[in-house]
């Protein structure tokens, strides 16, 4: 049984070490890494739609500094981002992420099409009606299940693995993931869950090597995020 109040970790207050525009960041957030030290934060954001045609930048955060641009990814990005990100918890079969694909027709009615906006008028005509009902395609969802929770959903995109969870490093045997809701939430190897209510709208959220810090992108418009670290204790 899950349950939803209970207290895994103690956190301190939230601390914004900076504010990003996408537009001059030249791409959309992709990954977020600690350094070793827990001294500074990579962020990695992405350019392109197309694999093999993606673009990667990165930059480095210090609290309280402005974001300076890299040449290149720093040495400690690639290890530390294997077992974040890993599908179970250092190899723990019993704490694995299981992936879940359901395959959705949607008509001319739920879809894009011009068929679909005629719903909005008053008046339609039997034509309309009629292809309206009509596939307008598939959609592809998949999700990412951990003890019947949901911790992460991709619909029509590529699994990114990392982008809507974290394992912590391996003392703490705790995941920070992305909720249905959009909030951050920690869930320990037994199930039970603990929300962080002041939360909303987060991606890749990201636990500090020492496991002491939890950092996460929070969106705040429809090009930019903060990135905001939480201490743990």
């Amino acid at each position: 049984m899950l349950l939803a109040l209970t207290l895994l970790v103690t956190l301190g207050q939230p601390t914004v070490w900076a504010e990003f525009d996408t537009a001059q960041l030249k791409g959309r957030p992709s990954r977020l890494a600690w350094s070793d030290d827990g001294q500074e934060i990579c962020l990695q954001v992405v350019d392109g739609e197309i694999a093999g045609h993606l673009t990667f930048y990165h930059y480095l955060v210090t609290r309280g500094e402005t974001p300076r641009p890299l040449d290149s990814a720093p040495a400690w990005l690639e290890p530390y981002w294997r077992w974040k990100s890993a599908k179970s918890f250092f190899g723990e079969p019993l704490f694995a992420i299981t992936v879940d694909t359901q395959k959705k027709i949607v008509d001319n009615l739920s879809g894009n099409s011009i068929d679909h906006a005629s719903y909005l008028r008053e008046w339609i005509t039997g034509d309309q009606l009629i292809r309206s009902k009509q596939t307008a395609g598939t959609t592809i969802i998949n999700r990412l299940l951990l003890r019947g929770q949901v911790i992460g959903e991709f619909v029509d995109e590529q699994i990114m693995p990392g982008y809507t969870f974290s394992w912590s490093p391996e003392d703490r045997r705790l995941i920070a993931y992305r909720a249905k809701s959009g909030k951050l939430t920690i869930m320990n190897i037994e199930g039970e869950t603990q929300t962080v209510g002041a939360t909303g709208d987060i991606v890749l959220p990201a636990w500090s090597e020492d496991s002491m810090s939890l950092a996460y992108l929070e969106r705040t418009g429809r090009h930019t995020f903060a990135l905001v670290v939480i201490p743990v204790q």
